[in-house]
């Protein structure tokens, strides 16, 4: 029995060591499809925007198991083959991109840039593996370009010339123009950085006169800002422009000065002269400071203050416009010094109207 249970244990042995399992795996891995991600039917773009794409790939991974079995009791060789599709990202680096139209958008490592409007297919490939088109549709910019233009936006002036300035949105088309002058600049130059602009429009025909200044979108001209500069021109010293002459009352910081305009008996020009109180932070308000100046020919005022007062030496600039023939406005700076003192200035704006 004993000798049975031996012999039958050793047979066991030699057949479980004669099953040889022999197995190899050779991975054969296959791109087989490319996609970029996200791919919706169409991508909107407006222009000088981007968005960054991925890729993602699809593997087809082959494997071969060969299997042999010999023993006392069974033979047999046989070859057992699997594949398994898997999905992974690929890098974009290691893709070719393209764009079947650059002017509308370019593609660098799965970034998209929208140059200008239109249509265009972005594709990415690896070796022979293309993927499907991504459609990008680039749209101009739905917005017109900002414009501001620098006061005053009406005035009157003495000389057939004036100068419009402002700033204009970077990138923006810029048109000046002016109908009694003929001046009609449809490509006006300013600042890329900061689109500040100055224009200067001459020859222009006595009367009330319209600077129409317009910004246009570069990629889509129906989008456009457009604004207005006002001007009055009478000749200089001519009888519609004395019309100026006389007493006028003016207001500042609550506070009313008198100054009068007049015209110049032997110098051709407008004189002014006057008298203005001024606040001083720390000193009070000084009172009747002189101020004297001339009227400009562009219509715009150049005064000087002057005065002494308790020690002090008052001085400093009074500047405006005529926003009419019978109303004005502008600003003052005035500095108070005094040996021993630190200065002190004051500033303010100021209206004023013609006293019938």
């Amino acid at each position: 029995m004993r000798t049975f249970f031996i012999g039958a244990f050793a047979l066991c042995a030699l057949f479980w060591f004669g099953c040889q399992l022999n197995q190899t795996k050779t991975s054969l891995p296959n791109l087989a499809a490319l996609a970029i991600v996200p791919h919706p039917d169409t991508v909107n773009l407006a222009v000088n925007a981007t968005e960054t794409f991925s890729l993602r790939g699809t593997n087809v991974s082959t494997s071969q198991q060969q299997i042999s079995n010999s023993g006392v009791i069974t033979d047999a060789d046989y070859t057992v083959t699997t594949s398994d599709t898997t999905t992974q990202t690929v890098k974009a680096g290691d893709a070719e991109w393209g764009s079947t139209n650059s002017s509308v958008a370019t593609v660098s490592l799965g970034v998209v840039t929208a140059i200008g409007p239109g249509v265009a297919n972005i594709i990415a490939s690896v070796g022979n593996v293309v993927s499907p088109p991504l459609v990008v549709s680039v749209q101009a910019v739905n917005t017109a370009p900002g414009l501001t233009l620098n006061p005053p936006q009406f005035s009157v002036i003495f000389t057939n010339s004036v100068a419009v300035s402002g700033n204009v949105q970077p990138s923006a088309k810029l048109l000046v123009s002016e109908a009694s002058s003929g001046h009609n600049n449809q490509n006006v130059a300013y600042n890329a950085s900061t689109g500040s602009f100055a224009e200067s429009i001459t020859g222009l025909v006595t009367g009330f006169r319209t600077i129409v200044v317009t910004a246009q979108n570069a990629s889509q001209p129906s989008l456009a800002t457009t604004r207005y500069k006002y001007v009055y021109y009478y000749a200089y010293l001519s009888p519609a422009a004395d019309s100026i002459c006389g007493n006028w009352l003016g207001t500042t910081l609550g506070r009313n000065f008198n100054f009068a305009i007049s015209r110049d008996q032997f110098l051709p020009r407008y004189d002014i002269n006057g008298h203005i109180d001024i606040q001083f932070e720390g000193l009070g308000v000084v009172r009747d400071i002189t101020l004297t100046g001339i009227v400009n020919q562009d219509g715009t005022m150049s005064v000087t203050l002057t005065q002494s007062y308790e020690g002090f030496t008052i001085s400093g600039n009074l500047g405006g416009y005529f926003k009419s023939v019978g109303t004005g406005e502008g600003s003052y700076g005035a500095a108070a010094k005094k040996s021993g003192w630190p200065s002190i200035s004051a500033t303010a704006t100021w209206t004023a109207v013609k006293l019938p």
